[in-house]
């Protein structure tokens, strides 16, 4: 059993909830009856469902959050952080560019539904800007497809990590020491930065991972969030 799954069962032993009727027969009858991609769509729901549920519970949270995978971004709690630089938050993603030049380097076209900076960041599969929201600067990384992943290490309680309210499923992650590794396709890491202060908003739509970093409160993150991608 995976830690995810013990994580959820132990999760069930806390909940109450009262008996139903046994839908059972009815149940699987109308699954059945269904189209095998309405299956696994209905499947993929039931399990975001859970896992939202689950990280609610923060014994259950701490479980899963040891290592959790959403879109591009892989999330790891460790016992010791790797060492890195504290760096800017556009460190490592290569000089500026503009739009056009960073689109075709990324092969990713930029969603933002807000005013347009003038400098973007590209590497293949990820594109990225600095928007500047509420007087404070914010990252915005966009990654699609395999080419680019972003793996983020956590050590210690001092980061707190719960469900946010936004894209098909999201992440808020506030608070404490991490490091960020940015890996291409190719299997090189490139380990760019380490945050000291900093929060996190992570959320897919689609195939398209989001990401925005800076000095936010959650409520704001998502509803910038929710902007970009209106």
């Amino acid at each position: 059993m995976t830690e995810l799954e013990r994580a959820l069962v132990a999760l069930g032993r806390e909940l109450d909830i009262p008996a139903g009727p046994d839908l059972r027969s009815r149940v699987r009858e109308r699954i059945e009856r269904k189209p095998r991609r309405r299956r696994a769509v209905v499947l993929a729901v039931a399990l975001l469902t859970a896992l939202g549920i689950a990280l609610a519970v923060p014994p259950a949270r701490s479980a899963i959050l040891r290592f959790f995978h959403i879109g591009s971004v892989t999330i790891e709690r460790v016992e010791t952080l790797p060492h890195a630089q504290e760096r800017s938050l556009v460190a490592g993603l290569g000089p500026p560019l503009s739009l056009r030049e960073a689109e075709k380097i990324a092969g990713v076209a930029l969603v933002l539904n807000a005013p347009r900076p003038r400098r973007f960041y590209a590497q293949p599969g990820l594109i990225a800007t600095l928007l500047h929201y509420r007087g404070t600067s914010v990252l915005l990384a966009e990654l699609q497809g395999d080419q680019m992943g972003l793996t983020k290490k956590l050590a210690g309680p001092g980061t707190t990590v719960e469900p946010a309210p936004i894209g098909s499923f999201g992440l808020w992650l506030e608070g404490g020491k991490h490091v960020l590794m940015w890996s291409a396709a190719s299997g090189e890491i490139r380990q760019m930065e380490r945050r000291l202060a900093g929060n996190v908003l992570i959320w897919t739509e689609g195939n398209r991972t989001y990401r925005l970093e800076g000095g936010l409160n959650m409520g704001q993150m998502v509803e910038l969030g929710r902007q970009i991608t209106r």
